[in-house]
């Protein structure tokens, strides 16, 4: 405490700053977990936006996979559609039999393939051109390669052979029954369909194979 030349007293400053401090107050612990809380959900929702991006991004570079795959397919078979074997069978002649294959499920497609474990012995069975395409399709599906989720990732290779039976006397499989019609030779198109997340995301391609 300090005295004017008057006899008056005054306040020295320190005790003015103890004062001060002494009327402030403090947070309560109620206004500490509120804030906490908020701190809390404003990290939740951060962690979940980067892992929605994780799974997008994952998403997104296994269908770069799957188109790059899926085009691989139709050139192998545009290239190799006349290719003959030692028997002088035509590797397109016979991947449209493989459709009577035992293995194939369903009867109107070619190929088919679900989560498949990449080989361990490629060469085993590569007798001919068709046997070398269907195990090259089969180690480049596999699941070292492209993720497989579930039994609803499916890859599937149908083709389509269309003609006028009446008119040019073979017998295709889809045919065009106008007997009117210019189109007496085969047609052949070709549809690569894969299904990858667990088959909620489907790339189809349509071809034309000759």
């Amino acid at each position: 405490m300090l005295k004017g030349t008057n006899g008056t007293e005054m306040i020295g400053f320190d005790n003015l700053s103890i004062k001060k401090k002494a009327n402030e107050r403090g947070i309560t612990i109620l206004e500490a977990l509120v804030s906490t809380a908020i701190i809390g959900i404003g990290f939740v929702a951060v962690f979940q936006m980067v892992q929605y991006s994780i799974r997008s991004i994952d998403v997104s570079g296994e269908r770069t996979k799957m188109n790059y795959l899926v085009g691989m397919v139709a050139e192998d078979i545009i290239s190799d559609k006349d290719t003959e074997d030692e028997k002088k069978n035509v590797f397109l002649d016979k991947l449209i039999e493989k459709k009577k294959d035992a293995s194939i499920k369903d009867k109107t497609n070619s190929w088919e393939l679900g989560c498949e474990v990449k080989p361990t012995k490629p060469k085993d069975y590569a007798k001919n051109v068709l046997e070398l395409k269907l195990q090259k399709w089969k180690f480049r599906f596999a699941d070292d390669r492209l993720k497989c989720r579930s039994d609803k990732d499916t890859k599937a290779l149908k083709v389509f052979d269309i003609c006028n039976n009446k008119v040019s006397g073979k017998s295709c499989n889809y045919q065009n029954q106008d007997t009117k019609s210019a189109i007496y030779e085969e047609l052949y198109i070709g549809r690569m369909e894969a299904k990858i997340n667990d088959g909620r995301k489907t790339k189809y391609l349509y071809f034309p194979i000759k």
